[in-house]
């Protein structure tokens, strides 16, 4: 189906990302992450990435141990229920990769400001921390003010707007009407800042699909740039009413990580050593897959998520 309406094949989607661009993904801990995309990102050679992101540490830390990345604007990274980003904290500390830290609503307001069309966002978040009076590349991290009315002290943050947001959901049609079941994070704020979306996606679905559920519709079809269908494209992490998260996995991935020796086998392993989405999926093994596979009553697996990885 690829080349109807705004439907592109992975590989095509990706080759319009030019290196030094600055990208920003959806999800959270281990929900929505469009992992597909980053793996292509990656077999591409995509480099010198400018991320801004909150709370998605999937992303940025495969970006991060392939190479790709420049600089990160970012709020609280960790691999949920694990620990550390060891990627993405090795090339901070080896002076590899910029970074600037805000907090979450920190964050979420700049995408907000961005979104909105106005220039910044007064907060109340991170007055008198060091997230405040720490700064790294940006010429102005935030701004002090006081308020006309109150006379309160506060923050301004500026509105961000990258160039190309990539968003994981659950569905969409030819023309890029966009569906997500559960949260959301903050994908409405993301993608209205951006100057480009990309979505994958689960499955394409016919527009009376769509149209038999409009509240669940999070981007219309003329926000959208393309629309990818890539089931399973945000394994190791999960998609609510799909599959869940596969924690063998990230625990796997999360222990090769520890050393740059251990992930370089991984990324041979599952990513560079794969020829695409669907060969990734081979590797990991239908067995795994299904075992993952939500209930369709609940929206999460039922099975047991603890048997071995694929491969």
């Amino acid at each position: 189906m690829a080349g109807v309406g705004k439907v592109r094949s992975l590989r095509a989607a990706v080759e319009t990302i030019t290196d030094g661009q600055h990208l920003t993904f959806s999800g959270f801990a281990h929900s929505l992450a469009p992992l597909a995309f980053v793996r292509e990102l990656i077999r591409q050679q995509k480099r010198d990435l400018e991320i801004t992101a909150m709370g998605e540490a999937w992303a940025v830390d495969l970006l991060a141990g392939a190479g790709a990345l420049r600089r990160v604007r970012m709020s609280n990274f960790m691999f949920e229920g694990y620990g550390r980003c060891y990627n993405f904290a090795r090339s901070v500390e080896r002076g590899q990769l910029e970074v600037e830290d805000y907090s979450h609503f920190g964050m979420a307001s700049r995408f907000a400001a961005g979104a909105l069309g106005i220039p910044y966002i007064p907060t109340r978040v991170m007055r008198g921390t060091d997230i405040e009076s720490v700064s790294s590349f940006e010429r102005q991290k935030m701004q002090p003010a006081k308020c006309p009315f109150s006379g309160e002290q506060v923050n301004l943050v500026p509105a961000v707007h990258p160039d190309v947001a990539v968003i994981h959901a659950s569905r969409a049609d030819a023309e890029g009407n966009v569906q997500l079941f559960g949260m959301t994070s903050v994908i409405d704020e993301q993608a209205g800042a951006a100057q480009r979306i990309i979505v994958t996606v689960e499955e394409l679905v016919d527009s009376r699909v769509i149209q038999r559920q409009p509240e669940l519709t999070i981007l219309p079809g003329f926000m959208v740039d393309s629309v990818v269908e890539v089931p399973y494209g945000a394994h190791p992490a999960g998609m609510y009413r799909y599959y869940d998260y596969d924690p063998k996995h990230v625990e796997y991935y999360w222990e090769r990580s520890r050393t740059a020796e251990g992930f370089q086998e991984y990324l041979e392993a599952y990513v560079l050593g794969v020829a695409d989405h669907w060969d990734y999926l081979g590797k990991i093994g239908l067995a795994r897959l299904m075992e993952l596979r939500a209930d369709p009553a609940l929206g999460y697996s039922l099975k047991d998520r603890g048997a071995s990885i694929g491969g």
